[in-house]
């Protein structure tokens, strides 16, 4: 790992991840621009970069890069060029601006290539550190090939004057993040130094702050601040990825932007007590626990709006059946991931919102079919799906039957499925993975199987793992239940019903490998074109917003649903 292959991930943190043009001054190699393009595919990546080698490294992932130092005219004509009359949405410096002769003079001519509300996002080195005043106090001030006192750098910043740097360079900072490394040595630090706050009469959490930063993260705003709105999201204790695709993927998603302060858990979530009322989300809650509702209409009287999330047929669980379906009838609104799921809800509480599963990031995949060795490998990963697999296991067999040399099961989850496969077969299995895990062996895999039987249940699921394995390189076997409802799915997956149906279509993918990799390229494109959270990201963060505007009448109608609860309620 050298300087320039370093992602900052908490600065990639504080990138909004639908934006669609972006300037990254210093992009080195490109690997920061990289890790966001996995976020966002379609974006346009603008990259300034002093050192040719690496600059042409980056231009084979950038959209454009231009070569030379910021502070040359020639170089912002050159930017000039590339964009035309259209202004940049996002600006970045990671850890260049301390680089620069007139850090003030960059801030402010790039300010006016920058769109309004558009946004700028610095990582920049803090010279207050505990470790350069441990030096100082000792006599010190060694100069290193990297670090806090890089001997490149030419300018060095405290947190109030970084922030005066861009106050002065006409933006208007929104906030400013501490990266800090070493928490241990860092501990240890605050304790030695702590005394000297009330000598120095410094308030002891400001010092402990400044001290504490290695680097800050200032984001600010070319404009006036925006409003923020504060959205919070209870999941489900982690299994199987469910917590991850319906709330931690959207909640980091709203977090990248500058107008949303977010916070979520799995199984349990605390909202911080200074933030103004907003949203609070909460994933397959079936609202059965007195205390636990308690809670709820305590933030609802706190003007919070509550929204319900769900992703599966509620019927599935007793207790929903038992409590009448009273979690959907209880909150303001309900967000689905699929049509029937929907139309189902809204005979409990008409305010529902589809948003559709969709990626986060898409994951590294091997260009080789097949990806690993020599055997094509054969995914399946569910839970609970023998009713979905069994009556089609024969044809699933019978197409490996005589080429069982160059395939291999891959199976995760489910066992039953796994002991199934005759002891021939090459096969492998994992036991049930953390989502990132589960993903990472879905990407070495070539072919999966998606068995789903036609019944009310499945009719109501989404497309996910559909999905999954498009943005993992893979191409999918599937019933026609849920999968064939888009048109375009039917040049990406092969598709079958009875056990023949899946023979023929497995055997017809396995004896064609070029098939897979024509395949593959078209499941790529679709989710970079469509099927990740930085397409839908702004609708969330609008829907979000109307429901705040509506929160009064949204809380009329939820109490006239409680008294009709109550009411039926005393005559069962």
């Amino acid at each position: 790992m050298t300087y320039y292959s370093n992602v900052n991930l908490d600065l990639l943190s504080c990138i909004p991840i639908n934006a669609k043009c972006i300037l990254e001054v210093g992009c080195g190699t490109g690997h920061f621009a990289r890790a966001f393009l996995k976020r966002n595919p379609v974006a346009q990546y603008v990259g300034v970069e002093l050192f040719k080698d690496a600059a042409r490294e980056a231009a084979g992932f950038l959209s454009h890069v231009v070569i030379g130092d910021i502070e040359n005219e020639q170089i912002l004509a050159e930017l000039d060029e590339i964009r035309g009359k259209e202004l940049f949405e996002i600006l970045i410096f990671g850890d260049v601006l301390e680089h620069l002769h007139s850090p003030r003079k960059v801030l402010e001519k790039l300010r006016s290539r920058i769109m309004p509300s558009g946004l700028c996002v610095a990582c920049i080195p803090n010279v207050a550190h505990w470790s350069v005043l441990q030096q100082q106090l000792r006599g010190r001030w060694d100069y290193v090939d990297s670090g806090l006192l890089d001997r490149t750098h030419l300018r060095f910043f405290t947190l109030e004057t970084a922030v005066e740097l861009f106050q002065k360079a006409g933006w208007t900072v929104l906030d400013a993040k501490a990266r800090i490394l070493w928490p241990e040595k860092t501990a240890s630090a605050l304790n030695t130094f702590a005394p000297l706050a009330d000598k120095l009469g410094i308030a002891p959490e400001k010092l402990r702050r400044d001290l504490s930063a290695f680097q800050w993260i200032i984001r600010a705003v070319n404009g006036t601040t925006p409003t923020v709105i504060s959205i919070g999201a209870l999941g489900l204790n982690k299994i199987a990825g469910v917590t991850e695709v319906r709330v931690d993927h959207p909640m980091t998603a709203l977090s990248t932007l500058p107008t949303v302060k977010a916070v979520w858990g799995a199984g349990r979530v605390t909202l911080p007590p200074d933030w103004s009322p907003g949203v609070l989300v909460l994933h397959r809650q079936f609202m059965n626990d007195a205390q636990f509702n308690v809670q709820i209409e305590h933030k609802i009287a706190q003007r919070w709006v509550i929204v319900a999330d769900i992703d599966d047929d509620p019927h599935h669980w007793k207790e929903s059946i038992e409590t009448d379906f009273y979690a959907y009838k209880a909150v303001h609104a309900v967000t689905v991931s699929t049509e029937p799921l929907a139309e189902m809800i809204r005979q409990w509480n008409p305010n529902v919102q589809i948003f559709h599963n969709a990626i986060f990031e898409l994951p590294p995949v091997s260009s080789e079919t097949p990806k690993q060795g020599e055997r094509l490998r054969i995914f399946f990963g569910a839970l609970n799906r023998e009713n979905d697999w069994s009556d089609v296991l024969d044809g699933i067999v019978a197409a490996v039957d005589k080429i069982e040399d160059t395939v291999q099961f891959v199976v995760v989850h489910d066992k039953a499925f796994f002991d199934a496969l005759p002891d021939g077969i090459s096969k492998e299995f994992h036991p049930t993975l953390p989502y990132d895990h589960y993903m990472a062996v879905l990407t070495t895999c070539d072919v999966a199987l998606l068995p789903l039987s036609d019944n009310p249940f499945n009719r109501s699921k989404s497309d996910l793992k559909f999905i999954e394995c498009c943005a993992a390189g893979v191409v999918p076997i599937c019933s026609p239940v849920v999968y064939a409802e888009r048109s375009v799915h039917h040049k990406i997956g092969s598709f079958a019903t009875t056990s023949d149906e899946w023979q023929q279509a497995l055997t017809d993918v396995l004896r064609r490998p070029e098939e897979i990799s024509r395949r593959r390229a078209l499941g790529l494109a679709y989710v970079k074109r469509e099927r990740m959270h930085c397409h839908q990201l702004a609708a969330r963060e609008e829907y979000y917003q109307r429901l705040l505007m509506q929160r009064d009448s949204l809380e009329t109608e939820r109490q006239a649903r409680l008294k009709m609860y109550k009411l039926n309620s005393s005559r069962t």
